[in-house]
Parts: C-alpha cells; sequence; structure tokens
C-alpha cells in the first residue's frame, strides 16, 4: 500500500491592491482635512465672577476696544442669524426640504422635511433611507406669513441682486443687475425672460449677506473668520452647505460652536 502524503498549499493574501488603495486614499483625507479651519472657541468669563455679595461684580467690564468683527451664524431649525460685535443683520427664515432619489428603481422627488416622521416612498410606501437622500434645500420664507421668497435667477441658477445688494424680483429692459458671484458679475438687462423667478435658496442669500459683510470689513482683525453656531438638531449636511456658502464668501476661517438649549 502506498503512502499518500497530503501536501498542503499555503496562500498569501496578495496585499499589493489593499496598499494602493491606501496610497491613493491617505493623501485624499488629508487634502480634504484643510477644506476648513475648525477652532474651539474660548468664552472668558468676567474676573472676580460670583454669587456672593463679596465677590460679587462691583465694576463695569471693560469695553472691548479691539477691531474684532467676531462674526457668527447662528442657526436653528428654521431660522439663520447673522451676528457681529456691533449688532445683528433681520433673521434668515426658511422651509426646509428634503430630495430623495430611491436606490430601487430611482424615483427622483421632493418632500418637506417634518422632524420625526419618516420619509415614504410614493409608489411602494417604504421607508426611505438617510443613504437616498440626494440634497437638503432650504428656501426663505416671510417670518409672520410662512410664505415663500422668490427671487430672479440666472440660466446658470445664479441669484441677482441690484446694486445694493438686495435679491430682485422683477427685471426690466436696461436694467444693471449683479449675479451672486465671487466677485459679483455686471449683468446689463436684455431680455427679461431669460431670467427665472424661484423659490430663493437661504444658502444663497446667506452667501449674499456674508459678501455684503466682507465687502464692509474686509480690514477687521479677524475678517477671514466666522463662528457657525448652530442647534442639536440641526442636520450636519446644512452646516457643511453653510461651510462651503462661508468659503465661497471669502471666510476661510470657520470656527463651529454648539448652542445652549
Amino acid at each position: 500500500m502506498r503512502n499518500r502524503k497530503k501536501m498542503t498549499v499555503s496562500q498569501d493574501m496578495d496585499l499589493k491592491p489593499f496598499m494602493n488603495l491606501m496610497v491613493t486614499l491617505i493623501p485624499m483625507l488629508l487634502i480634504s482635512a484643510e477644506f476648513a479651519k475648525v477652532a474651539i472657541i474660548d468664552i472668558k468669563l468676567p474676573e472676580q465672577r460670583g454669587s456672593q455679595t463679596k465677590t460679587a461684580v462691583t465694576q463695569q467690564p471693560q469695553e472691548d476696544k479691539s477691531e474684532k468683527l467676531l462674526l457668527t451664524a447662528i442657526v436653528t431649525d428654521s431660522v439663520v442669524t447673522l451676528g457681529a460685535k456691533g449688532g445683528f443683520m433681520p433673521s434668515l427664515f426658511y422651509s426646509e426640504y428634503h430630495h430623495y432619489i430611491a436606490n430601487d428603481d430611482n424615483h427622483d422627488f421632493t418632500v418637506a422635511y417634518e422632524p420625526g416622521k419618516p420619509v415614504k416612498h410614493p409608489n411602494t410606501g417604504r421607508d426611505m433611507t438617510i443613504y437616498e437622500r440626494y440634497d437638503i434645500y432650504l428656501y426663505t420664507v416671510d417670518g409672520e406669513t410662512r410664505q415663500m421668497i422668490k427671487t430672479l435667477y440666472t440660466s446658470f441658477g445664479e441669484m441677482l441682486t441690484n446694486a445694493n445688494s438686495e435679491p430682485v424680483q422683477q427685471a426690466n429692459v436696461g436694467d444693471t443687475l449683479y449675479a451672486l458671484s465671487n466677485p459679483r458679475r455686471v449683468i446689463i438687462v436684455k431680455n427679461p425672460a431669460e431670467f427665472e423667478l424661484k423659490p430663493m435658496s437661504a444658502y444663497d442669500e446667506l452667501k449674499n449677506r456674508l459678501m455684503k459683510v466682507k465687502e464692509r470689513y474686509r480690514d477687521a482683525e479677524d475678517g477671514n473668520d466666522v463662528i457657525i453656531a448652530a442647534e442639536n438638531q440641526v442636520i450636519y449636511d446644512k452646516i457643511v452647505q453653510i461651510m462651503d456658502k462661508a468659503r465661497e464668501a471669502e471666510f476661510p476661517n470657520i470656527s463651529i460652536a454648539k448652542l445652549r438649549g
């Protein structure tokens, strides 16, 4: 009877494809990490602060005489407000809509966002997943009536403003308008029909206001800085889009803060 030796074949795992992926992926992650400079906000309390009479503050704190702007964008689930050392701009009220594309049948639809309410597929009724959410739209509304505000856009999707950087709802032949690019692009109206009246994006109006602040306070000590302070329930995707608009308005140094309830 012949002895048969069992031969074991060891197969080494080929790590070359994995290493090639890492060599490509790591530089991309490092580059994307430089898109925004995120800082921790340090709030300094007044000295000698206390609750007892002997330690209570008896003198008015010294006025901050620095040239810092301290620009802050305060974001809640329905309002964005720009504030700075000198005060606040009028609040920007908005309604939120979510755009979905279904994975199973590529059905494309947009629904008004209702916190805590699951989004259903219009045809099958199944619950949509967060991975099927394609985009988040914020449309400006009137603070009292909640009616959607419309403004003119170019065929390239650029919001139009007048010389005072105010959104416009109509245009006439010969008018001088400005497209919301950076720098603003001058347009002499020849054919008003080439512009479209659409719901005004809160992202666009926020960028417009940030550009106005930049134009006025370009020489401030912190003229490149903006703080985004958001409530806990604000979806992170919205914060990312606001950060993008801040960078487009030439505010590259972005700090993230959390609003306390």
